[in-house]
């Protein structure tokens, strides 16, 4: 978004393009709308072959085979056809990445739709596959390649909860809307001559309390949290690297590191706010406390495993956890040397800042790690051993728990037992490093003077999800000519009470003593511990959270800095429904519109509705940081080899504002006796939480 930066009349108007999302729009041309059309009708109800009969008799003509030569990798296409007529994973059977069997089939799947050399071919790809490979690698392949290849760039898939509600809306919302439409949608009305219904759906905490930890049911499973996850592991899958991605241009690995300490600052904030403490600690050798009763089932009725309260598995699962141990050993001891041991014997030194690359894409087991070999897959296999998963003695039987699904993961509260466990290992790494000095964090002549900000309110209002592709449909015949959605003449929403908040605008006032460039850091973080205690500097350091960074001109004097909560970078809005979307392709098809195409519901933002914690009623005490520093231009401008205005820029290695260490200037340890300088400020405030009927006049 562009930012919006006003100056004191005395001074010239400075702007601010730093930010990432831009709020600029183009429009999609005729190939455009072709291509989206095409991907929305293929993504809708998954699970029936034959709910277009064009595109069943189509995929019919297809044979990979006779198209070899249309595709830039060869020996990819001969991988995945002999992995093909070995036999994959069948139709219906549950899908999980965190599989070898799988990952390895998914993978060839991907490389498929990947090295398709022109749109023709992919559409091809994609009808044959659509009709012939397991339906959940078919989602999972087509999404990794629509956001990687080139020729997609502005393409709009549909939200992850409304291809598969399973995944996001527990067993009572699903029932009943097979429910609906079983009865056919007896007594209720057409809107704009469509059944419509919306079914009510709350948290899983609403129907069974198994803990504490369902307090913050509401930000743990949101839906739109959990989908910023699982489109962070798509950019990033953690099977893929190499040159012909680019990946470890963005810095993948420190990236990896940062968006999980920011997961667990945020979520503290969220304790904070429902009189929870710190995210408690685990261990590999006992019990575990925390259980989950995640209430959500796969389409072909298969419940997601269940993890009861003092669950334990060190028994039945010893082997795995020898394995997670043996892998700690060597990060940890890699850590505290400073070096990587590679394949081949030689070293790695990682004991300067930028070692924290080569640490991050270790720990991921990346596409991008030096040792994968040696320094193991710890995600895959903790989440193995503590989902609540079971062994199963055939690779094409697996039932992933919800912390093996990238959509689900979020769901579930030992998800940040175990990540806050993994991020000590960063910081760890970071606290070796030297603190930073006065001089590294002042900005000479550059002053920030008073604040001023709005009042912070939160509340809970209603969203509602397009969950049609929940039940099946009949057959949609193209022989009549009429959209899929006027064919089965009805559309189901889940109505959801989410987290919101009312807009807000801060002002700084910043003396500079000449024009420069500078950026500015806002970060959120909180004032008080979970028993009413102030927390120090340094203690406080990890649990702040990145509101905003963007880039500004200083004048000369004084500068009046004024910014909007609707501007703040990497923040997004909602997403448009299934239903909209195709509604708006097809009038811009025959003639009636513009499709339009920005980054507003961006698919790497994060949640706009999440910016705050929640607070509490009589308004709850946090504090913001607020820093001015110079400007550090990175190597490669960027939005260099994109357009920001379609893209995320994954890989280009020009994502990034300035060069900046992510999480500066909180990275390091803090020196108290050198941290407190002009061009940086905290600032005491309070936000209150209000009910619904209480804001809408402020909302209207």
């Amino acid at each position: 978004m562009k930012s919006i930066l006003v100056v004191s009349v005395v001074c010239l108007l400075a702007y601010a393009n730093g930010s990432y999302m831009t709020k600029d729009v183009k429009y999609g041309d005729e190939s455009f709308l072709v291509k989206q059309k095409a991907i929305l009708e293929v993504l809708q109800h998954v699970h029936q072959a034959e709910l277009h009969t064009s595109l069943w008799e189509e995929s019919k003509k297809i044979n990979i085979e006779d198209y070899q030569n249309n595709y830039t990798n060869e020996e990819a296409v001969k991988e995945f056809l002999q992995l093909y007529k070995h036999g994959m994973l069948p139709m219906e059977e549950i899908y999980s990445l965190h599989n070898e069997y799988q990952r390895k089939e998914v993978i060839a799947l991907f490389h498929l739709f990947y090295y398709a050399q022109d749109w023709d071919t992919f559409y091809k790809t994609m009808i044959w596959a659509r009709f012939n490979v397991n339906e959940g690698m078919f989602v999972y392949a087509l999404t990794v390649a629509v956001l990687h290849r080139s020729d997609m760039v502005g393409i709009v898939l549909p939200a992850p909860y409304e291809i598969y509600p399973f995944y996001f809306f527990n067993d009572v919302v699903i029932s009943k809307a097979q429910r609906y439409k079983m009865q056919g949608f007896y007594k209720m009305k057409k809107i704009n001559d469509v059944y419509t219904a919306y079914i009510p759906s709350n948290y899983t905490g609403f129907y069974i309390h198994t803990g504490p930890e369902q307090r913050v049911g509401y930000f743990t499973e949101d839906i739109g949290l959990n989908s910023y996850y699982y489109y962070f592991h798509a950019d990033y899958p953690f099977w893929m690297g190499g040159k012909e991605f680019g990946l470890y241009k963005d810095r993948r690995g420190e990236f990896f590191l940062f968006q999980h300490q920011q997961l667990l600052a945020r979520y503290y904030l969220e304790r904070l706010s429902n009189n929870l403490g710190d995210i408690p600690p685990f261990s590999w050798h006992k019990s575990i406390t925390t259980g989950y009763y995640p209430y959500l089932h796969y389409y072909n009725g298969i419940p997601f495993p269940v993890r009861d309260n003092y669950y334990s598995a060190s028994v039945d699962k010893s082997y795995v956890v020898e394995q997670i141990m043996d892998f700690e050993h060597r990060i940890l001891e890699t850590i505290d040397y400073g070096f990587i041991l590679q394949p081949d014997g030689s070293y790695v030194n990682i004991s300067s800042p930028s070692g924290i690359e080569y640490l991050g894409n270790l720990i991921q087991a990346n596409g991008d790690s030096v040792n994968t070999r040696f320094y193991g897959p710890l995600e895959i296999l903790s989440k193995h051993f503590l989902g609540g998963n079971i062994k199963l003695h055939n690779e094409y039987r697996a039932i992933p728990s919800v912390l093996e699904k990238f959509e689900t993961s979020l769901r579930d509260p030992m998800f940040y037992q175990l990540y806050k466990h993994i991020v000590e290992y960063y910081y760890r790494f970071l606290n070796f490093l030297p603190s930073y000095t006065t001089k590294e964090l002042d900005f000479p002549g550059v002053k920030i003077e008073t604040i001023e900000m709005d009042k912070l309110v939160t509340y809970f209002d209603k969203f509602d999800a397009d969950i049609t592709n929940a039940v099946d449909v009949d057959v949609f015949d193209a022989t009549t000519m009429k959209e899929p959605n006027q064919e089965k003449d009805f559309v189901i929403y889940a109505r959801m009470p989410r987290l919101n908040h009312l807009p807000f605008t801060f002002k700084l006032n910043v003396l500079s003593d000449k024009a420069q460039k500078a950026t500015v850091f806002v970060y959120l973080g909180p004032k008080y511990d979970q028993y009413g205690n102030s927390y120090g500097v340094d203690a406080n350091r990890e649990n702040f959270f990145e509101l905003d960074h963007f880039l500004i001109d200083l004048v000369p004097g004084k500068n009046v800095i004024t910014r909007n909560s609707l501007d703040f970078s990497w923040f997004v809005k909602d997403r448009t429904t299934y239903f909209e979307l195709y509604q708006q392709v097809m009038k811009a098809i025959n003639g009636n519109g513009k499709f339009p195409l920005d980054m507003s519901e961006a698919h790497c933002g994060f949640p706009a509705r999440l910016m705050l914690p929640k607070g509490k009623k009589g308004g709850m005490p946090f504090q913001f940081f607020f820093m001015v520093a110079p400007y550090y231009k990175p190597s490669v401008k960027q939005f260099t080899g994109f357009d920001p205005t379609l893209s995320c820029g994954v890989g280009s290695g020009a994502r990034y504002l300035d060069v900046l260490p992510f999480g500066y200037p909180f990275d390091r340890k803090i020196d108290e006796s050198v941290w407190f300088t002009p061009n940086m400020k905290y600032y005491d405030t309070l936000i209150y939480h209000k009910s619904e009927t209480e804001i809408t006049p402020a909302v209207s």
